[in-house]
């Protein structure tokens, strides 16, 4: 590939540089960050680079080529797929014809449709020559899940299973301790020691829980020559049940363990890593995520199943799984991996976080909190010089955005309120945050532009009216990619339409004492799903709808967008999306339309995930 190849979009020109792919780079290290839901609104910071469902990819470089594996989907065991740049991917055959003799049936519906439980593999070249697959199935004997292996002297394949037995199956049989089975196999190799690493898949049932082991291998890769080694276990919030998907990297001394952690089938999924100065620990983890949803700006939900790849000019990437906008398949990303000089790891495609607990904090509170970014925010912000102030660094200087993630369950005597903060930048005025009403602990992101210069700023934000808590910053180049939360229309300097009182297609209307007019439209969960209310204008021209709605959606406990298309009159005006509220906390959101003079029907449809609606305001 070349530089002159203009086909190739901004941002994988960009990243091609980034991971030395284009044209050579000067060695160096990249600030690490200090120890989101995503707006989903404009152009996104990061595409897939397989835009298919490939979950948990394991990328191996052999002679130039890169060989990507993942889980089963659409009759192959294990997907393949070859490259010469990381980024654009050629389909092969399916490596893994063939399964061992002690698989059993599976299917497994959160996966997909055709998910029959073939998961995450791992190919490794091994010491004594060739190449070993281990491949995570059903074990016959009991309903969990064990890890094969299989061999080849290619790593085009096939493989051919080894043995009749599963090589890792703590699931109760076969004179085992049930440790939940075993999932996840992953390789690391030292001083010519291949090591397998694997998780205890105990998430899976009452009394058990999730641990990664460490254990020796022959150097053919078929047989384990040493005792499990227990290396992290599930211990943190943020981590819900799981810690899973282990990848080890050593770098001048220090052993970074990447995991994922927390329910794969929703956006809280996450990969995280813990550190040891020795191969079998103890490993201390990180108090801040390496990759979650709202630091990438809900471009990629879900991020985990990583891997880190060696790129050919001695740099490192990563490549991970994400779900798509509609949770129906998760697609592959890539992203480079950078390294500060005491070997903190940072995503480039991630923004930076900063921890609002780790900042001064003035006539305000460091409150624990579970559920916060770091297990803490800041809160008590009710004083009129209130504030948070934290260092954050740039590369260079220019235009940035702040995506602060906050709370606000604000009220006063009309109801909910909107919260403000000033900030300021170096001393200098960056405008006003407004914070909607979510609610307490319903963490969300609100994205503000500033200007910072190359090196350490001074960011600080002050309370302007209201409380808002401040859980984190992540910083990130460039302009906000979604607008401003800003007060929206007053219902008193508009005319109010309640949602009830129209015409109601495969949805339900439902008495709501906290509604305006008593009730709500609910239940709108088919794919033509709507509400039409015939509004009045005096005059043709541009027009305001003021959208009152709640949103509950969730997926995996992760707080979801959602929308709906609108039209007016039968054409198209757009699609209108609605921030993540909690149920029952009615809120606006304001939508530009044009309106003809006289009657217009505007029309609500479901397009993603699930909002009720209240009523229309217009003006």
């Amino acid at each position: 590939m070349t530089p002159t190849r203009t086909r190739i979009p901004a941002w994988i020109g960009g990243l091609l540089l980034a991971l030395g792919l284009l044209v050579p780079v000067s060695a160096g290290t990249a600030q690490a960050a200090p120890p989101g839901a995503g707006s989903g609104h404009g152009p996104a910071t990061i595409e897939p680079v397989i835009d298919a469902n490939f979950p948990d990819p394991d990328v191996l470089l052999v002679d130039g080529v890169y060989h990507a594996y993942a889980t089963n989907s659409e009759g192959q065991n294990v997907q393949h797929r070859t490259s010469r740049d990381l980024v654009h991917w050629r389909p092969q055959a399916d490596v893994l014809p063939t399964l061992g003799d002690w698989v059993g049936e599976c299917s497994f519906a959160p996966g997909g449709a055709t998910d029959r439980c073939i998961w995450a593999p791992e190919v490794s070249a091994v010491p004594g020559g060739g190449y070993a697959l281990y491949y995570t199935a059903r074990d016959e004997l009991a309903p969990r899940q064990c890890i094969g292996v299989a061999l080849s002297a290619s790593p085009d394949g096939p493989f051919a299973p080894v043995g009749d037995q599963p090589l890792v199956c703590p699931d109760g049989t076969r004179g085992t301790t049930d440790l939940g089975g075993a999932i996840d196999a992953a390789t690391y190799t030292e001083d010519g020691q291949l090591y397998l690493l694997w998780k205890a898949d105990g998430n899976c049932c009452p009394g058990l829980t999730a641990i990664i082991f460490l254990q020796s291998l022959s150097a053919d890769g078929t047989t384990l020559t040493g005792p499990p080694q227990e290396l992290i276990r599930r211990d943190r919030p943020y981590e819900g049940n799981v810690v899973e998907a282990p990848t080890l990297v050593e770098r001048g001394g220090v052993y970074t363990l990447i995991y994922s952690a927390n329910d794969f089938g929703g956006g809280g999924y996450r990969t995280s890593y813990a550190t040891s100065s020795s191969l079998t620990g103890p490993y201390t983890k990180a108090t801040t995520e390496l990759m979650t949803t709202d630091r990438f700006r809900g471009d990629v939900r879900g991020p985990g199943g990583q891997d880190v790849v060696p790129t050919r000019r001695g740099g490192t990437a990563i490549v991970f799984h994400g779900w798509d906008p509609t949770y129906s398949y998760r697609a592959m990303y890539l992203s480079g991996l950078e390294w500060s000089a005491d070997g903190v790891p940072s995503v480039t495609a991630a923004g930076d976080r900063y921890q609002a607990e780790d900042g001064v904090v003035t006539h305000a509170t460091v409150v624990a909190d579970p559920t916060a970014s770091g297990g803490a925010g800041v809160g008590g912000m009710d004083l009129p010089d209130s504030s948070v102030t934290l260092q954050v660094t740039a590369d260079r200087s220019g235009p940035a955005t702040l995506a602060i993630r906050y709370a606000n369950g604000s009220t006063d005597a009309t109801g909910r309120v909107l919260a403000t903060d000033r900030v300021t930048v170096n001393g200098r005025d960056a405008g006003v945050v407004t914070f909607a009403h979510t609610t307490w602990g319903n963490w969300q992101l609100v994205e503000h532009g500033v200007r910072l210069q190359r090196g350490v700023n001074t960011v600080t934000l002050t309370r302007g009216t209201a409380s808002a808590e401040l859980d984190a910053v992540d910083v990130h180049p460039g302009r906000p990619t979604s607008p401003p939360i800003g007060p929206t229309t007053d219902p008193a300097d508009a005319t109010r339409y309640e949602a009830e009182d129209g015409e109601i297609t495969n949805a339900k209307i439902r008495e709501d004492a906290t509604a305006s007019g008593g009730a709500v439209v609910g239940g709108l969960d088919l794919a033509d799903s709507s509400v039409t209310v015939q509004v009045h204008a005096e005059r043709g021209g541009r027009a305001t709808l003021g959208i009152v709605h709640a949103n509950g959606s969730e997926r995996g406990g992760w707080p979801l967008e959602a929308t709906h298309t609108v039209t007016v009159n039968g054409r198209d005006a757009g699609v209108v999306t609605f921030a993540h509220t909690t149920w029952g906390n009615w809120t606006t959101v304001e939508h530009e339309v044009r309106l003809s003079r006289g009657w217009n029907a505007v029309t609500l449809t479901r397009a993603t995930f699930f909002a009720e609606i209240d009523a229309v305001d217009v003006s």
